[in-house]
């Protein structure tokens, strides 16, 4: 199913990379009593060795003398997370045709949002839901100078029938109905990504 919408108002993506702090200090300590506790001696060694560099005592002397332990910290990349972006419309149909239109349109990304219940296994799996493929086109082309979008997957749907306060036509259909969808892509984007327009 294909559906045409034109460029939205607000359209950000949010890219993200995880990293953690490690203590050095502490972590080289951890690593040798790790690897001396093969040894019943030398673990025990080590360890009175780090409780005595870390201990409230040993901190307490480094302060009379203006001085403190250095943790030593540095900052590990963990990895990254899936791109997310988020799009929203706002729909005002003009005739009754237009408003079934935006009915029909809501009602499709509801659809294709939502899983399945497999009723053959007692209703105990769920089929997944769509997935998009997105394109942002300009003048019938898909425009380059917007970044590409792999397959993507809808986090959440939200639809607001009173954006600026309930109204409704003769017919009860909203005078104004807001739509707004955040995506997130099955696909990492890494660097090679990147180079290839995504």
């Amino acid at each position: 199913e294909t559906v045409r919408l034109y460029m939205p108002g607000t359209m950000a993506f949010s890219y993200s990379a995880s990293y953690n702090d490690v203590e050095l200090a502490t972590a080289i300590t951890n690593a040798v009593e790790g690897v001396a506790s093969l040894s019943r001696e030398g673990g025990a060694i080590v360890q009175g060795i780090s409780q005595a560099a870390t201990s409230d005592i040993t901190k307490l002397a480094l302060k009379t003398q203006g001085l403190a332990l250095n943790p030593m910290q540095q900052l590990l990349f963990q990895g990254i997370g899936f791109r997310e972006f988020q799009m929203a419309f706002t729909f005002t149909p003009y005739s009754k045709q237009e408003a079934q239109t935006v009915q029909k349109i809501i009602k499709a990304f509801r659809t294709a949002a939502a899983p399945t219940v497999n009723s053959g296994a007692a209703g105990m799996f769920f089929v997944p839901p769509s997935v998009f493929n997105i394109k942002f086109m300009y003048k019938g082309k898909e425009n380059p100078n917007i970044t590409k979008v792999t397959e993507a997957v809808i986090q959440s749907i939200d639809v607001n029938y009173a954006p600026n306060g309930f109204s409704t036509n003769s017919d009860g259909a909203p005078v104004q109905t807001q739509m707004t969808i955040s995506f997130k892509e099955n696909a990492l984007i890494d660097r090679n990504k990147i180079k290839e327009g995504y």
